[in-house]
């Protein structure tokens, strides 16, 4: 009886594995061709000069080439017209390569003129693309969220670190933490943003784990974000934690800016406040 058992088993497996053959079948997918789309990021940082990154979109099945001078040329989107006007003030951003000293951040326009450091009046962007298609964005600079105050606390010879800041309870806000270990240039040990309803009390501490050693440098970065750029940020994670993941749903980068060049991407204010610490 046990051994019939057993070949009654076996027989079961010998024709799930028969049926489970018999289900496999290449399917041929035709994809629609892909349009490329606009791709803006501009930044404003008060102090510094007005710059922006024009790109265009690939599709995920392009090829990308190994030549860093083609590889700019297919990603940078050339021969547009670029203003940013504030206060009836019309600055011009014209097309060259600009680095970001600090950040190493690069950009495909920019202009000598410097954001300046208005936390009221709002920004208007206007590009004009090489087909002659439009792409409109506004945004304001929101006033710096400061750093009150960085504690370093130890256990044996290791270090965590706490950055308190206060969050008032009358506006609705939105932040994004980045901790960078040695330079600003660095890869973050922590980049997140999220928003001030999970907190129950103005003092708000962001840590780490007990991670660091005597003689580690930390910079710690508080951003105080705009809805917009939020809502960015947020996606923009969603979307890169999908990719190559072929049971995950495919994810929609939330903009704020338009037109008619059908354009994707982010224009806001930079406002944040820093604190380095070396860890003794």
């Amino acid at each position: 009886m046990k051994k019939l058992i057993q070949y009654i088993g076996i027989a079961i497996l010998l024709s799930i594995s028969v049926i489970a053959c018999n289900l496999e079948k290449e399917v041929e997918i035709v994809l629609p061709a892909y349009e490329r789309q606009y791709v803006v990021e501009c930044y404003l940082e008060p102090g510094k000069p007005f710059n922006l990154l024009l790109t265009k979109s690939s599709s995920y099945f392009d090829s990308i080439s190994l030549d860093p001078a083609k590889y700019l040329k297919d990603l940078l989107a050339d021969s547009a017209k670029v203003t940013i006007t504030h206060n009836g003030v019309v600055h011009e951003l014209k097309e060259t390569l600009y680095i970001d000293p600090t950040t190493n951040k690069l950009g495909n326009y920019a202009s000598q003129d410097l954001v300046p450091a208005d936390y009221t009046n709002e920004f208007v962007l206007k590009i004009v693309t090489k087909e002659g298609k439009l792409i409109n964005g506004v945004t304001k600079i929101l006033p710096i969220v400061k750093i009150d105050s960085i504690a370093v606390e130890y256990q044996d010879t290791f270090a965590r670190v706490l950055t308190y800041l206060t969050d008032s309870k009358l506006t609705e806000d939105y932040y994004r933490r980045v901790l960078n270990e040695g330079s600003l240039d660095s890869l973050p040990r922590q980049d997140f943003a999220n928003d001030d309803k999970l907190y129950d009390t103005e003092l708000v501490a962001y840590g780490t784990g007990y991670n660091y050693v005597k003689g580690d440098t930390i910079f710690n970065t508080i951003f105080h974000m705009t809805k917009d750029y939020f809502d960015f940020f947020r996606t923009i994670n969603i979307a890169k934690a999908s990719n190559g993941n072929i049971i995950a749903q495919p994810s929609t980068i939330t903009s704020n800016v338009s037109g008619s060049a059908n354009p994707i991407g982010i224009f806001t204010g930079l406002s944040y406040d820093r604190k380095m610490t070396i860890i003794k």
